[in-house]
């Protein structure tokens, strides 16, 4: 069931690729934007608009399917059980969504407290630029889980690197961003934690809410 979605998904978006090349390439180059760049694409705002939906949707559900086959590992594979497949990852796909939502509210406010308009504009292309980034390299540990099935550290192993490395650059390219004299360590100290460690607090208490919810009502038996 998850293979057929993700093998959909991946033939969307090499479709959406071949028709958004130019897209792809900006997307890639806005990590790298600096406090000078104004502009984000020069197509129209109807298909970035929709580029960036199916990219961040993408990046969404690929993660949602990586938690269930993580914390499931070989019971899916032994006890497929497709209702229940499809009701947890919904659950985890509404749950990162909600989690996305909070983390760019957050930007928002950073944006409207620490500078300009125009520089909050471009701390959040350096965001949905990396976030959808490492979106695409989420195909690799989501298809070894499902297709291989077996050595899931390895997969394990992969996406931790690739977290990490989201993470580091897009704290080194914020703190690039915002950093002056007079707020840089106000800023670095409010960044850490309103960015990085409460949100991943609240996530990882709400992941291990659901994951007792699963075990206590025997959803895989």
């Amino acid at each position: 069931m998850l293979l057929i979605v993700v093998m959909v998904m991946l033939s969307a978006f090499a479709l959406i690729f071949r028709l958004n090349v130019p897209l792809f390439g900006k997307m890639i180059s806005n990590i790298n934007a600096g406090e000078q760049r104004q502009s984000l694409f020069d197509t129209t705002e109807k298909d970035s608009f929709l580029f960036n939906a199916f990219m961040t949707f993408q990046t969404l559900l690929l993660f949602s399917i990586f938690l269930f086959s993580a914390v499931t590992g070989q019971d899916y594979f032994t006890n497929p059980n497709i209702p229940k497949t499809i009701t947890i990852t919904t659950i985890l796909l509404a749950t990162s969504f909600l989690f996305y939502l909070f983390k760019k509210m957050i930007y928002s406010i950073f944006g409207r407290i620490f500078v300009e308009k125009s520089i909050y504009k471009m701390m959040f292309v350096n965001y949905q630029g990396l976030f959808c980034t490492w979106g695409v390299s989420l195909y690799l540990p989501v298809l070894w889980i499902l297709l291989v099935g077996k050595y899931l550290f390895v997969a394990y192993i992969f996406f931790t690197i690739s977290y990490l490395a989201f993470r580091i650059t897009l704290i080194y390219r914020f703190i690039h961003i915002f950093f002056n004299k007079n707020t840089g360590l106000l800023f670095f100290n409010l960044y850490l934690c309103a960015q990085e460690i409460i949100p991943l607090v609240f996530l990882y208490e709400g992941l291990i809410y659901l994951y007792n919810i699963i075990e206590k009502n025997n959803i895989w038996q």
